[in-house]
């Protein structure tokens, strides 16, 4: 608990979390269930493909060592500038976890929501991620937050998509089709290789980004200019 106070500390001299009005640094939340690439999606994003073995260095990383710690301790902060200057949270997605995720969007003010699903999820887990996702659409601090789902599309080791994107079942195992009106004007969903993106600026990224501006734009929503 210590270190998510650290956290929200961290967050008193933005403007994005703590002041309305049109002049907020936005805020951005990934969340999803443990391991479906929620860390590899910041860090992609952060500093590109130079991590080259980021998936194995996680692993490692989220092992006790001899002392009983864990170097990585699973909260994640970075600040992104590409398109809009935005301050982006990461937070794991373990069972435990998960009743914790409320705390964040209770104590800043969440912009936009990154909800990570794996491609190649059983179907017991996308329940349960579908669930999760659904109560945060309808949580009352997030009602103006815009919505991006992203299916995070492996591959398989003859290097070939994991997940049919013509069939795209998942928006509809995850409810996508049928949400009320207040809600999915706001959401919209995109099938990304998370591990094959290539920083900020990668076109598979660009479209999450113009569609959150969209959102964040908007006299419906936030009304920001960004």
């Amino acid at each position: 608990m210590s270190m998510i106070k650290s956290l929200f500390a961290k967050c008193a001299g933005f403007s994005g979390g703590i002041i309305s009005g049109n002049s907020e640094f936005p805020q951005f939340l990934i969340l999803g269930l443990e391991r479906s690439g929620k860390t590899t999606l910041l860090y992609r994003l952060k500093i590109g493909s130079g991590w080259q073995d980021i998936k194995a260095d996680m692993e490692r990383m989220r092992q006790p060592n001899e002392d009983g710690k864990v170097e990585d301790p699973g909260y994640h902060y970075e600040e992104l500038s590409r398109f809009f200057s935005v301050g982006v949270w990461e937070v794991p997605g373990t069972e435990a976890m998960r009743h914790l995720w409320k705390l964040f969007y209770h104590s800043i003010k969440i912009h936009c929501v990154i909800f990570v699903v794996d491609g190649a999820e059983s179907e017991d887990r996308i329940d349960v991620a579908k669930r999760h996702l659904h109560v945060l659409m309808n949580e009352a601090e997030l009602r103006n937050t815009c919505f991006c789902v992203v299916i995070n599309q492996r591959l398989d080791d003859k290097l070939n998509p994991v997940y049919d994107e013509k069939e795209d079942v998942l928006k509809y195992k995850l409810g996508l089709h049928e949400l009320h009106p207040s809600i999915d004007w706001r959401t919209k969903h995109f099938i990304i290789n998370i591990l094959e993106l290539k920083g900020e600026s990668d076109k598979e990224w660009a479209q999450v980004m113009m569609f959150a501006k969209e959102i964040l734009s908007s006299g419906k929503g936030f009304g920001l200019k960004l």
